[in-house]
């Protein structure tokens, strides 16, 4: 009996890895920029979630029109899609379920890579065409913020404290912590250039508040950002 139900297993076991093969769907999306400008050439990995041995990760890279299509993956099963380079790091990442057997699920909209950080540790932001240096965890009165982006060697130096407007326009109230984590902002204020008298400006990334405060005012929320036009 035990040698009858072992078989039994065993069949079933091969049926349903012989099921497996041959089981085909796709994705299908967009990559574009922070000006909604289409990404060629990136590649485009697409990782299961839940692994099934043949299915596991696969790769493409987009055209000239940024589009990346997938084919050869398990039908209607959940999987990780995400860009990537050796030139830079993106947090950008999709839960995507790709579709039926033999169909192609699309993507409801385009996957939008603003920020990357590059290798020598600048973030590029390809909305503004800006570049920024990410915050030191440290607390910081105005006048040391002000010091410290002025005197930054990074990539050659150049930087500022950037304007209210600019960390408005990085702030995402969606995102742990205020901002993409290549920041390292983790929801502090951050200090902007604009002043008014002995006063200074600051942006709370964990509200999207922003007001003036004494220049020479710290404590342990405050942080810098430096920032500078793209090189």
């Amino acid at each position: 009996m035990k040698s009858v139900v072992r078989m039994f297993f065993v069949i079933m076991i091969i049926a349903s890895v012989m099921g497996c093969v041959g089981k085909q769907a796709g994705i299908e999306g967009k990559v574009v920029d922070g000006k909604e400008q289409p990404m060629s050439g990136v590649k485009v990995i697409a990782k299961q979630v839940q692994p099934i041995k043949g299915y596991e990760q696969f790769e493409t890279t987009t055209g000239s029109d940024g589009v990346f299509k997938f084919k050869g993956l398990f039908p209607t099963s959940e999987y990780s899609i995400f860009p990537w380079s050796d030139k830079w790091k993106t947090s950008v990442r999709l839960m995507v379920r790709s579709g039926p057997e033999g169909l192609t699920s699309m993507l409801p909209s385009p996957m939008t890579v603003r920020f990357t950080l590059s290798s020598d540790g600048i973030i590029m932001d390809s909305q503004l065409g800006l570049q920024w240096a990410p915050a030191q965890d440290q607390p910081i009165d105005w006048f040391q913020a002000q010091n410290y982006a002025q005197n930054l060697s990074l990539g050659g130096g150049g930087w500022r404290l950037p304007t209210r407007s600019e960390l408005r326009s990085i702030y995402n109230k969606a995102m742990q912590g205020g901002a993409d984590p290549a920041f390292h902002i983790n929801g502090r204020l951050v200090w902007t250039s604009e002043t008014q008298g002995n006063l200074a400006w600051d942006f709370d990334f964990d509200g999207g508040i922003e007001g003036p405060r004494s220049r020479d005012f710290s404590c342990l929320n405050n942080r810098v950002l430096a920032v500078r036009s793209w090189k």
